[in-house]
């Protein structure tokens, strides 16, 4: 007969609870609008209104280029169109004087037509004169270089007093809009179903963890999801994926690690174990340990839906009410009695471990799990125990 043994565990009695079915993916943030502003005329800098990084309103003057020369062209454009003006009331007069003696045989057909051709000209000139007033105001308006939207000014490549070109050489700054931020996804593409069905019922939410790890830090946005590609990549079997959330206080910068949650589905009564009570048996496949009648355990496999937070969800296997270890030494086997205990330091074979260095340990073996199931879903692994980053 084999001699079973007597140990301490952690455990937790199962009880419906609600759990919620979600696509996790990591993701990169960056900005809607990030543009470097160019010079539209060549002249001098003759102001400087801003702090490089400022935060800026749209409208805010930032740079004043020299208007002298501008203005200067500017009321030669309108002395100019006045001028054409002038021209062509002219030609105008001399047509409408001119049309009743055409008639008595006073002036010739030939000379008539030529009073007509000088005012149909004269015309044009006028439309050119007015064409080059529209300019010279444009480019006296180009003097003033102001913020094209709300954002944050990058380094200043100019200093008061510098020669700028039209043609964009040297540029003068870069301004970055920070609210609304957009979050970049690969999502992989066995997600692409779920995915289309929630977007197909409307509008797709996300939360977006900027800074922060799949243990939390970080802040956390809430946001929607406004763009999915229209092809996948076939190296990566990934599909882009784009979430837009607010960012008012510009606490999220452009280019930083977030993890995007896009809710899928939400059950209610679900069963839901802590991951670290799942044991991995040989051949593939997870089990528990079930405490029975006298402290007993029996080994109960079970049927992995997903895995979130350290948390896994189970499809197939056990029920409302059951007793199961959570903490327990590598060595236990069927038959073993176990005595449950409350403090996880007092587990066997976590003696010399403080209450704090076991739960870092248990978060620990979450993360690793975690990732060693994304890295075989994003492979294409059929394995039965999804990761945060398939469909949850």
């Amino acid at each position: 007969m084999m001699e079973t043994r007597d140990t301490t565990v952690t455990a937790e009695t199962l009880k419906p609870t609600p759990y919620e079915m979600k696509i996790s993916q990591p993701g990169t943030t960056y900005a809607i609008r990030d543009v470097q502003l160019e010079a539209r005329v060549t002249g001098y800098i003759e102001a400087v209104d801003f702090k490089d990084g400022a935060i800026v309103k749209k409208g805010d003057r930032l740079f004043q280029i020299d208007p002298g020369p501008f203005e200067a062209s500017l009321l030669q454009a309108r002395g100019n169109l006045e001028q054409a003006i002038a021209a062509r009331n002219l030609s105008a007069h001399n047509v409408e004087r001119n049309r009743p003696l055409v008639e008595t045989g006073a002036v010739s057909r030939e000379q008539f037509d030529t009073f007509v051709s000088s005012l149909e000209q004269n015309e044009g000139l006028v439309e050119a004169a007015a064409g080059e007033l529209v300019g010279a105001e444009l480019n006296l308006g180009y003097t003033t270089i102001r913020a094209p939207y709300t954002g944050r000014l990058g380094q200043r490549e100019v200093e008061l007093g510098s020669l700028v070109q039209a043609s964009g050489s040297p540029q003068l700054v870069s301004i970055v809009q920070y609210d609304p931020m957009r979050c970049l996804v690969s999502l992989p593409s066995n997600n692409l179903e779920q995915l289309n069905e929630l977007m197909a019922k409307g509008e797709v939410k996300a939360s977006v963890r900027v800074n922060g790890t799949r243990g939390g830090g970080g802040k956390v946005f809430q946001g929607v999801v406004d763009f999915l590609d229209n092809q996948v990549d076939p190296n990566t079997s990934t599909v882009l994926l784009r979430v837009r959330f607010d960012n008012p206080d510009t606490w999220a910068f452009p280019g930083q690690y977030s993890e995007v949650d896009i809710s899928v589905e939400r059950i209610d009564n679900a069963i839901v174990i802590p991951e670290v009570a799942l044991r991995a048996q040989q051949g593939g496949g997870q089990f528990v340990w079930l405490i029975g009648d006298k402290g007993k355990i029996t080994r109960q496999d079970v049927t992995v839906e997903n895995i979130r937070s350290g948390n896994a969800l189970i499809s197939k296997g056990l029920r409302s009410g059951q007793k199961i270890v959570v903490l327990g030494s590598t060595q236990l086997a069927a038959g073993d009695k176990v005595t449950i205990v409350t403090d996880p330091s007092k587990v066997d074979g976590a003696a010399d471990q403080t209450d704090d260095e076991k739960a870092k340990s248990a978060v620990k073996a979450a993360d690793t799990t975690a990732a060693k199931a994304k890295s075989s879903t994003s492979s294409g692994s059929g394995s039965s125990s999804k990761s945060p980053g398939t469909s949850q």
